[in-house]
């Protein structure tokens, strides 16, 4: 996992999100369906956790699962 491939990631999750502002899933479905299989899960852990820390992304726990979506603006 390289800082290079962290960052390709956010980037897409950002195009993602602009395309689709709405979208929320979980780390897998991330994985497959945003990114298209393009990076493992640890790469794209790393990118959804630091754009959770930037204030882009949030974490919304339902039962015994995380959706990512985009933070919601108050």
């Amino acid at each position: 996992m390289t800082q290079d491939d962290i960052e390709i990631a956010i980037g897409m999750i950002r195009s993602h999100l602009a395309a689709y502002p709405h979208g929320a899933d979980t780390l897998e479905g991330v994985a497959q369906w945003w990114l298209d299989g393009s990076f493992p899960p640890p790469v794209i852990a790393a990118a959804l956790e630091r754009l959770l820390a930037a204030g882009e992304m949030e974490r919304v726990i339902i039962g015994q699962r995380q959706l990512w979506r985009r933070a919601q603006q108050a």
